[in-house]
């Protein structure tokens, strides 16, 4: 998916984690591109997310919303969250996790 053309204020969050040992990347993947297209588009003020991978295995995933409370508010359903979400958190290794949440000016 193309990264869409915006103009500030909008907010972006970053989320930084390594998965569970024996997590296969590439089952995992599909499984978090399912995740986006199914639970993570579908939340108020979501603009865009995109996915990356770096050399020691670190994943990045990188969501646009309309403001920074969009951010924080879409996790605000976390014990109503579909099976497929929490199948993919089952594969992050949550002690590696960092979450972070910028306004874009």
């Amino acid at each position: 998916m193309p990264t869409p053309q915006l103009t500030p204020p909008y907010a972006v969050e970053i989320v930084n984690y390594k998965l569970n040992d024996g997590t296969d990347p590439d089952a995992y993947l599909a499984l978090c591109r399912q995740v986006g297209e199914e639970f993570t588009s579908a939340q108020p003020g979501f603009l865009h997310r995109e996915i990356g991978r770096d050399e020691d295995g670190t994943w990045a995933i990188i969501v646009t919303w309309k403001t920074a409370d969009d951010a924080r508010n879409s996790i605000s359903n976390i014990d109503t969250i579909p099976d497929v979400v929490k199948e993919y958190m089952a594969m992050i290794n949550r002690e590696t996790l960092t979450r972070a949440i910028f306004d874009v000016v």
